[in-house]
């Protein structure tokens, strides 16, 4: 609104001055709406440059993430240039079968954060700062400035479990390959099959009464254990 207040109060000020023959009133009407003009500029300068009208607004968001790679729980993220800054990529229950994967966003005012712990679901604590207008009237004053919803900044706190891992793209496409290495799977298959033997000789000792289900529980058990023990191996020797 206030562009086209600047927009119409000029028209009328040329008008008043040009075409009105009376010069005298001509010229005291054309300094009013000069004056409404100037006052419709400094307004919208004051907004452009100062946020006129605006106030910062916090918004908290729980958002709940997977894992990019099936069957392993990892946390990729990817380093921008040579400095510190990372950017993390995830999955969520809405783009778990999308081509591409979430990201953090690549912006200088986002702040990301990893928490490992015993979280029951793996989620981001995001807050997100933006400029919004004060009430109704400053945004209709200043909806054409398009600059609503304005972005200040941005925190990601990650809370994964203590089974997950951070990797780094690199490190996850060398994982990849190491995983469909015939000798690598050969040796996980054994030392697998071995691991889950004597897990469930050990439970068949404690409860040698135990049924079927709770056998196939454990094993189910085991061979996660196992998996998660082997990968993090292969990990610690790709770091």
């Amino acid at each position: 609104m206030i562009q086209i207040t600047i927009l119409i109060s000029a028209g009328i000020a040329y008008f008043f001055a040009v075409f009105l023959k009376n010069k005298r009133v001509g010229y005291s009407l054309m300094s009013v709406f000069i004056a409404l003009f100037l006052i419709s500029i400094g307004l919208l300068v004051g907004n452009e440059y100062g946020h006129f009208g605006m106030e910062k607004v916090t918004t908290n968001k729980n958002i709940a993430i997977q894992t990019v790679k099936k069957g392993s729980n990892l946390l990729l993220y990817k380093k921008l240039g040579t400095g510190s800054e990372k950017v993390y990529v995830y999955r969520t229950p809405d783009t778990a079968k999308a081509k591409k994967p979430n990201t953090t966003k690549a912006d200088i005012n986002v702040s990301n954060k990893v928490k490992q712990g015993n979280f029951d679901n793996a989620k981001i604590r995001q807050k997100t700062t933006r400029w919004e207008y004060k009430n109704g009237f400053y945004s209709f004053l200043f909806n054409l400035s398009g600059n609503g919803h304005e972005f200040v900044k941005q925190s990601n706190t990650f809370e994964i479990g203590s089974d997950w891992m951070v990797l780094s793209t690199t490190q996850a496409n060398k994982l990849d390959k190491l995983l469909k290495d015939k000798d690598v799977q050969a040796q996980m298959k054994s030392e697998g099959t071995e691991y889950v033997e004597s897990a469930v000789a050990k439970k068949m000792a404690e409860d040698p009464s135990m049924s079927e289900t709770e056998r196939a529980d454990v094993v189910k058990q085991a061979q996660a254990e196992y998996q998660a023990s082997a990968v993090k191996k292969l990990v610690g020797n790709l770091k």
